[in-house]
């Protein structure tokens, strides 16, 4: 929340400070945000490119990721940002997606560990038999998964690239409140696609929403976003969903969607980013608000359903 009113924004200034202070899509800063002080990159053990990693804190996504002024119905205005690890989490996914699979599907290792163990108990007849009878595991290589060493390295890693998401969207906010001089008066943060390490639970698609703890569900970019609170529902793993969900892939929003109803139904949101590049973001993709509602009364308390002041998404 910012200590401003809706009549007191300048919404072209907004929209020039932004598109020339935050780099959006595959673009990164000139210079390092000073938050990347804040990340100790020296412990991460998968290998990434450190300089995109360094200039990237401060940078917004593309496809689904934006920018939104909101206001709820008190006239409260919000600055709401989605954005997430950018191309450290990418880096630090397909590392160890790679690396679980070729562990797996790692034969010699396997023979190497039935040898040592044959060999220690004094079996040594067995270890010729026992090797004929290994076969090269059948995996689907998404479906790999992380053992041992791997998997605390893959933790560490996680840990810091969530640390990191957190920071970006947060250098993104000081950036734009600092060079229009407005102020933060309330800030929260909401993750999803995440791994929750104090409990232990993956949340793909999904939040945590623990016994009264404050939450963002964005629906679309014309209808805005759901602030709530969450019930601690164990039925539903202490979570909730993280956005409206897609009614409409990308390719087929292309081909279904014409630029001419889009426009007509963001008119009463300030943007420059409604363009054939975002069709595919058009609120027609995303399911219904009110879908939304009433299949999520288990597990959250709606509090306030804030609406689009202005809207950006790289374009």
């Amino acid at each position: 929340m910012i200590n401003k009113k809706k009549e007191e924004i300048n919404f072209d200034h907004l929209d020039e400070t932004i598109r020339k202070f935050v780099p959006s899509g595959f673009r990164i800063r000139d210079k390092e945000h000073r938050f990347s002080e804040m990340i100790d990159f020296d412990s991460v053990r998968a290998p990434f490119t450190l300089q995109r990693a360094q200039k990237s804190i401060g940078t917004l996504g593309g496809g689904n990721h934006f920018v939104e002024l909101n206001e709820d119905d008190k006239g409260n205005v919000y600055i709401v940002i989605h954005s997430g690890s950018r191309n450290l989490g990418k880096q630090v996914a397909e590392y160890y997606q790679n690396f679980a699979y070729e562990q797996l599907i790692n034969v010699k290792s396997i023979k190497e560990e039935i040898i040592e163990r044959l060999t220690k108990e004094g079996r040594q007849q067995e270890i010729h038999e026992a090797l004929r009878g290994i076969k090269k595991p059948v995996i689907r290589k998404e479906l790999a998964y992380l053992e041992g060493q791997g998997f605390k390295d893959y933790m560490n890693d996680m840990k810091i690239a969530q640390k990191y998401a957190e920071l970006n969207r947060k250098a993104m906010i000081d950036e734009i409140v600092t060079k229009i001089d407005w102020k933060v008066t309330d800030q929260f943060t909401t993750i999803h696609n995440y791994i929750d390490m104090d409990n232990m639970i993956l949340r793909k698609g999904a939040i945590s929403a623990q016994k009264d703890e404050r939450v963002i569900i964005p629906i679309n970019m014309r209808d805005g976003s759901i602030i709530a609170f969450g019930k601690g529902n164990p039925d539903w793993n202490f979570s909730g969903p993280h956005g409206a969900g897609r009614i409409m892939s990308r390719k087929k929003a292309k081909e279904v969607l014409n630029l001419e109803d889009f426009q007509n139904t963001m008119t009463e949101v300030w943007t420059t980013s409604v363009a054939e590049s975002t069709l595919d973001e058009a609120p027609m993709v995303y399911k219904p608000m009110e879908e939304i509602i009433e299949n999520t009364k288990e597990t959250i308390d709606i509090k306030h359903i804030i609406k689009p002041l202005y809207n950006f998404k790289a374009n």
